[in-house]
């Protein structure tokens, strides 16, 4: 009865080694792994809920950043080339965010293993990179210097996700970095993928925190990664992302030195057709 009343955790006493005590055997055996499930599904749940809970706060700052510069459009008489880049950036954001959310929550909510991914040319993502990060575009993003440089390259990803990932990385790097510090995007082929990787002269990352910073919404220095509107929940993300790609983010960090944040993707031939 009590396995019934929810009691797992209960097992019986083995009498004999007669049936009746391999019986026994076998119901402890089976209540054991019931446990475990149950314990396992527990852990899945929480984790899966953290994430949500996560990716929502993630959606907060490019959300601020459209609701800024929609307070700007309305409220002040813009001449003509500031209209339109105000409006082209809600655009932009705005349709990253909407693709953001669908893949996302599609990946989360169904608990797909895979991916839809696609053979992709890396110079559609980097000169997204670009866009986003040119000062002359956005000039009060400008306090830190953002240097991309790439190779030509296939890969087989999802290009939005990718591109959530470096912005997500490259936009830690940024608010990590004091005024007047260069953060690097690079991209190059390496004999076992192409190596993406995002490196900043920060504040760096404490040796024994290094292996926390993948968990949603931390943080390694709260009060400073607060006031420069840091979620923390970047890396679990671009963690989550790169395992669907079959990578694992490399984070190597020296505190007052910097960060640096990497991972490979197999090149785009080596993947096999279905």
């Amino acid at each position: 009865g009590k396995m019934a009343e929810g009691e797992y955790s209960y097992r019986a006493e083995q009498i004999s080694n007669d049936e009746m005590g391999q019986l026994t055997a076998d119901f402890n055996h089976m209540a054991e792994a019931l446990e475990q499930n149950i314990q396992n599904l527990e852990n899945e749940v929480r984790a899966r809920e953290d994430f949500i809970a996560a990716f929502s706060h993630e959606l907060k700052t490019p959300l601020t950043a459209i609701i800024g510069y929609a307070d700007m459009l309305r409220s002040r008489k813009l001449d003509e080339e500031k209209h339109f880049l105000c409006a082209n950036y809600i655009y932009t954001e705005g349709k990253r965010l909407e693709t953001m959310a669908l893949k996302l929550l599609d990946i989360i909510v169904t608990r797909r293993k895979e991916i839809d991914r696609k053979t992709t040319n890396v110079s559609g993502i980097f000169s997204y990179l670009q866009e986003i990060y040119d000062e002359t575009k956005n000039p009060e993003d400008s306090r830190v210097k953002v240097d991309i440089c790439w190779e030509k390259g296939e890969l087989y990803a999802e290009e939005n996700l990718l591109k959530t990932v470096l912005i997500n990385l490259t936009d830690n790097a940024i608010k990590a970095s004091e005024e007047g510090q260069t953060v690097e995007i690079t991209g190059r082929h390496m004999e076992n993928g192409y190596y993406f990787q995002v490196r900043d002269e920060g504040i760096g990352i404490p040796e024994e925190e290094l292996h926390k910073i993948t968990e949603a919404f931390y943080m390694v220095d709260k009060s400073r990664a607060r006031k420069a509107g840091g979620s923390g929940m970047g890396l679990a993300l671009c963690q989550k992302i790169a395992a669907l790609h079959g990578a694992q983010l490399c984070i190597e960090s020296q505190v007052g030195v910097g960060t640096r944040v990497s991972f490979t993707l197999k090149p785009a031939k080596e993947v096999p057709r279905a």
